[in-house]
């Protein structure tokens, strides 16, 4: 993808695949704002102030992609870095040298992962009752949480994958089986 697509992507409305149809998105950092805050929430007791929720690592991810991207055009271009939207626009639509041409979209790239990560993470499913074969846990920790989660979903519609795409992690030890490492799965499965 170009870097201008990628930085269209990041500030400006544009078109996107969903459920098999083509839509209109907003901008992606319009998007991590709007999941920054969470609306209002009463407080207790006699007083009648209203707080503020605010989703934390969404702020930390906005935080982070301001200061490198205002980074990025100072080093670039050597002046003060203007707003977000600004620097992430002018760079998109300027020419630049091949490296700097890779380092933006890489950077980007990385920019719009994140995001999505962060606002449409994975649905991943619980093994419930299955032992883990590495450190032989089925739960773990004070709140006995599962062990055990299968990766099977894929895109935004959270359609299933190919069995061979699949993978489990363990969340107690961070073990991780891929699709001809899980046999003892199928066999914990049958039982």
């Amino acid at each position: 993808m170009s870097l201008a697509s990628l930085a269209q992507q990041l500030c400006e409305p544009h078109l996107t695949m969903h459920a098999g149809r083509i839509g209109k998105a907003q901008a992606l950092l319009t998007e991590l704002r709007e999941h920054i805050s969470h609306g209002t929430h009463e407080g207790g007791g006699n007083g009648t102030k209203q707080r503020i929720l605010v989703n934390a690592q969404a702020l930390d991810l906005l935080n982070t992609i301001t200061t490198e991207a205002r980074t990025a055009y100072t080093d670039r271009y050597g002046q003060p870095a203007p707003t977000l939207e600004t620097c992430i626009n002018t760079i998109g639509k300027g020419d630049h040298p091949p490296d700097w041409q890779h380092y933006f979209e890489q950077q980007y790239q990385r920019f719009i992962t994140s995001i999505e990560a962060t606002m449409r993470p994975k649905k991943l499913r619980r093994l419930d009752n299955i032992v883990c074969p590495s450190c032989q846990q089925a739960t773990f920790g004070n709140e006995r949480e599962t062990c055990l989660y299968l990766d099977c979903y894929t895109g935004p519609d959270r359609e299933l994958r190919h069995p061979s795409e699949w993978t489990v992690t363990c969340q107690a030890c961070q073990a991780t089986w891929a699709h001809k490492d899980m046999k003892w799965l199928i066999v914990a499965l049958a039982q």
